[in-house]
């Protein structure tokens, strides 16, 4: 067992050590899809990250009644727990100004995807 033990640290040690060079804000940007650091953030990955990975919510790109007709049918149907006032708000203006489909057309021209008109 021992043998299999140091084959498998061998193995595992360059992995380890790129994980370790990475900086921070590559984590982040990775863990947040390159969402902005703004209020909402947070909230929105809480919420909609609980059962949807967020790179289907991230694609999503719609406009703030799109986002409000999602909630109302994800909290009628699908029995999500409804949000508070205050923060319902909060997860909204977020999507609405960084999930939306000008937004979208952004990080596709970002990535060369999309031409410029």
């Amino acid at each position: 067992m021992t043998g299999f033990f140091a084959r498998l640290c061998a193995l595992a040690a360059p992995l380890f050590a790129v994980f370790l060079l990475l900086p921070p804000a590559v984590e982040a940007e990775d863990a947040y899809l390159g969402l902005p650091d703004a209020a909402g953030r947070e909230e929105v990955f809480a919420y909609c990250g609980a059962c949807h990975s967020m790179q289907l919510v991230v694609q999503q790109g719609l406009t703030r009644h799109g986002w409000e007709e999602i909630l109302e049918w994800m909290i009628d149907e699908q029995g999500m727990a409804q949000l508070e006032a205050e923060e319902e708000k909060l997860v909204l203006d977020y999507l609405a100004e960084h999930v939306s489909p000008e937004t979208q057309k952004e990080r596709l021209r970002a990535r060369g995807l999309l031409g410029g008109g």
